[in-house]
């Protein structure tokens, strides 16, 4: 009879491409992986992958077994399930967030976690959008959360909040209590995310939409680069308002008012098409209760 440990290698082969990929994602070594198939197709006494091609490429019969494996390992996540009304089949938890998220909510979300799964080990990652989307279709990490400007076919996605950004500048550069037309922002450098961030291609697409060029911008992968520039008076930003409401007050930022304003961000949480319905339901409901991009960004 195959194993569980048999059936998981040949699992997250087929889903990440490769035995070396596999073993990252179970935590074990490629020979451990290899041999774990060996042994399955010894007990099954046919080959599962076709050894003539170079990638990792189901026989017909193994595209059979494959499809029961799947079958067989769901309801094992079924079963762990039973007896507690969130638990979750895993021993590693990898998630990426961006910047913003893990300078505000994030300590409350990996608390949350803790105290919910006390034996999983989690391994969270902060990145750019378009890294942490690259990291999750490959299958390195479990979910992400991001902005929803990406898409994936089959990808499972649970909208978490909208974050309403301003444009900020420091009083040094401008002060005055007007609604400005956007064109007007021209004359000032634009300090903007690239487009591999999530915010940064919601803004781009938003200005293109608008017919808006504003030529004059400067370009940072970080979020605290962006707001040292413009607390430096370097140009204008977008900034999520609630985090930086502090520094408003303090007169450290100043708000301009545009008209049209600058539209909301959509975060989400997405996970990989293959991810149980135990693990979507269970990480997204401790996510939707911490999920607060109000939380106060300390500057000093």
């Amino acid at each position: 009879m195959p194993t569980i440990k048999q059936l998981e290698a040949l699992r997250w082969i087929v889903a990440l491409g490769s035995f070396e990929r596999a073993a990252e994602r179970l935590h074990t070594t490629q020979s451990a992986i290899s041999k774990r198939i060996q042994e399955l197709e010894a007990e099954l006494r046919t080959p599962v992958f076709d050894r003539a091609q170079r990638s990792s490429r189901l026989t017909t019969k193994g595209e059979v077994i494959m499809a029961l494996a799947e079958e067989l390992l769901s309801v094992r996540d079924r079963i762990l399930a039973v007896g507690t009304s969130h638990a979750v089949a895993m021993r590693h938890l990898r998630f990426g967030v961006t910047e913003l998220t893990a300078m505000t909510w994030l300590p409350a979300f990996v608390g949350e976690l803790r105290a919910s799964y006390p034996n999983v080990v989690l391994e969270p990652e902060v990145n750019l959008s378009a890294d942490l989307f690259e990291s999750l279709k490959k299958g390195t990490l479990d979910f992400i959360i991001v902005p929803t400007a990406f898409r994936a076919a089959g990808a499972r996605r649970v909208p978490l909040a909208n974050v309403q950004n301003s444009w900020m500048c420091s009083p040094e550069l401008f002060h005055e209590r007007r609604v400005m037309r956007l064109e007007e922002l021209a004359r000032f450098n634009i300090l903007t995310q690239g487009e591999r961030s999530g915010s940064g291609l919601v803004f781009g697409h938003w200005l293109e939409e608008k017919n808006i060029k504003l030529p004059r911008m400067l370009t940072s992968n970080s979020l605290v680069a962006l707001i040292g520039l413009t607390l430096a008076a370097t140009g204008v930003s977008y900034l999520p308002q609630a985090c930086f409401d502090g520094l408003v007050e303090q007169g450290k930022l100043w708000v301009i008012s545009t008209d049209p304003p600058l539209p909301a961000v959509t975060y989400a949480m997405m996970f990989r098409p293959d991810e149980s319905n135990n693990v979507v339901e269970s990480i997204a409901s401790i996510a939707r209760a911490t999920c607060n991009f109000s939380t106060p960004i300390r500057w000093t």
